[in-house]
């Protein structure tokens, strides 16, 4: 473990003990601990709650954390090959971004000396191709200007305790820490950036937002599942869903005239039968070698994900609920659950009180996992701790699953009230109707 490693984890941890706390007040057992706050916010500030607080103040904060991560990144060399033929990440998103201007195939792009397959699609190619004009550093800088759109869209979306729930967000360990040290987790941002633009658009056009989304989608085509199981609860969600898949099959179909079939393979099948490792109950069959060869687990779990989006899309009423469902659906059922992609879940915060315990947990256990178990004992041969966590990492998905199913539907409030709350919040889901 290196000192920047080290760095990174007590951060993480840091942001935890922080988000740890701001859950604690919500509960009964912490009404001194609000008032304590209450009380220190008012000696700071001068006010007695935090109504002068709005999104571009902890999105600021956000940016800097973010801006200073990769700017000591991009100024020590960290962004650069760790070593022969070893490629980086933020390399193949500049000679994908590059490709697009010259005309070579976005998918298959060289990196550090050696030859990679890009598995991020049209969407991807678009951004990627944006900040390449600006070498390394523009691709950074937009791939952090995504990662912080989602402080604004968790405002909009949150409903009444917009300012309490966007800071549960924003200090989150599988938010800030995650997108700022690695530059594949910034653009794994863009999934739950566009559920919760989806969100936001919906409650002006529903079949727009559904447009929009599905161009979205192309980055990482399982972001169509849960923008197709929440617009089961738009009031033209049959055309809202044919949208979404409409928009997605112009890019896919774009993207095949433009490359020709060479992109199916990086961005769709080497995806879906990906088996280098996983942090849910999959990578214990993985590191056992229990897994069968073949594709019929593989169109198992393709049947099993339809099958949730179609119960999710016909029966949940809230369309940031049947969002929530199908993510955490979706990290189950998938055998690769990178820590990356586990940043997919943060819509789940503003569900409800239970599901963001269920969160911190999920954030907790898979950061452990990753940052020390995997990356520094698993190095070394020792195998048995980091399947004792993708043990734990399932049973908290399951667990999250299930509450989620019980969350009652209700319909997004528009009126903002103060941080925290006189009481105990009550559960509630807020979400567009």
């Amino acid at each position: 473990m290196t000192l920047y490693n080290l760095l990174t984890d007590l951060f993480t941890g840091l942001l935890a003990v922080v988000s740890f706390v701001l859950l604690l007040t919500q509960t009964e057992w912490g009404v001194g601990l609000r008032t304590a706050l209450l009380r220190a916010v008012a000696r700071v500030t001068g006010q007695a709650n935090l109504e002068w607080l709005r999104w571009w103040h902890i999105a600021a904060v956000v940016a800097f954390l973010l801006g200073a991560v990769m700017g000591f990144d991009l100024a020590t060399g960290l962004y650069g090959c760790p070593g022969p033929g070893a490629p980086s990440d933020i390399g193949g998103f500049l000679a994908q971004g590059q490709a697009l201007w010259t005309g070579a195939n976005p998918f298959t792009v060289p990196d550090c000396g050696t030859t990679i397959l890009e598995p991020d699609g049209l969407a991807a190619v678009l951004l990627n191709g944006l900040g390449s004009l600006g070498g390394v550093t523009g691709v950074a800088v937009v791939w952090g200007a995504i990662s912080v759109g989602l402080v604004p869209l968790t405002w909009w979306v949150a409903g009444p305790e917009r300012r309490y729930l966007t800071l549960v967000v924003a200090t989150s360990p599988l938010y800030t820490p995650l997108v700022a040290t690695q530059i594949d987790g910034a653009s794994n941002a863009l999934v739950p950036l566009t559920v919760l633009l989806t969100l936001y658009l919906a409650t002006r056009a529903e079949v727009r937002a559904s447009l929009i989304a599905g161009l979205l989608a192309t980055q990482r085509f399982p972001t169509l599942f849960p923008v197709l199981a929440l617009s089961g609860s738009f009031r033209r969600r049959f055309t809202a869903a044919a949208a979404a898949i409409g928009a997605f099959a112009a890019g896919t179909g774009i993207a095949y005239l433009v490359w020709g079939p060479d992109f199916l393979g990086p961005v769709f099948l080497d995806q879906v039968n990906r088996r280098s490792f996983s942090l849910n109950l999959w990578g214990v069959f993985l590191e056992n070698h229990w897994l069968p060869s073949g594709a019929g687990l593989t169109v198992l779990q393709g049947a099993l994900t339809l099958a949730l989006i179609a119960v999710v899309f016909f029966t949940v009423r809230s369309p940031l609920r049947g969002a929530a469902i199908t993510l955490t659906g979706v990290a189950l059922l998938t055998q690769f659950l990178s820590f990356n992609i586990l940043v997919w879940l943060l819509p789940v915060a503003l569900v409800g009180v239970r599901p963001r315990w269920w969160l911190w947990g999920i954030g907790v256990v898979g950061s452990i996992n990753y940052d020390v178990t995997l990356s520094v004992a698993g190095s070394q041969g020792i195998v048995w701790p980091t399947e004792v966590l993708d043990v734990l990492l399932t049973v908290l998905l399951l667990g999250l699953l299930v509450d989620l199913w019980k969350t009652s539907d209700t319909t997004l409030l528009r009126r903002t009230q103060s941080f925290p709350p006189t009481a105990p919040e009550s559960g509630k889901d807020y979400a567009p109707s």
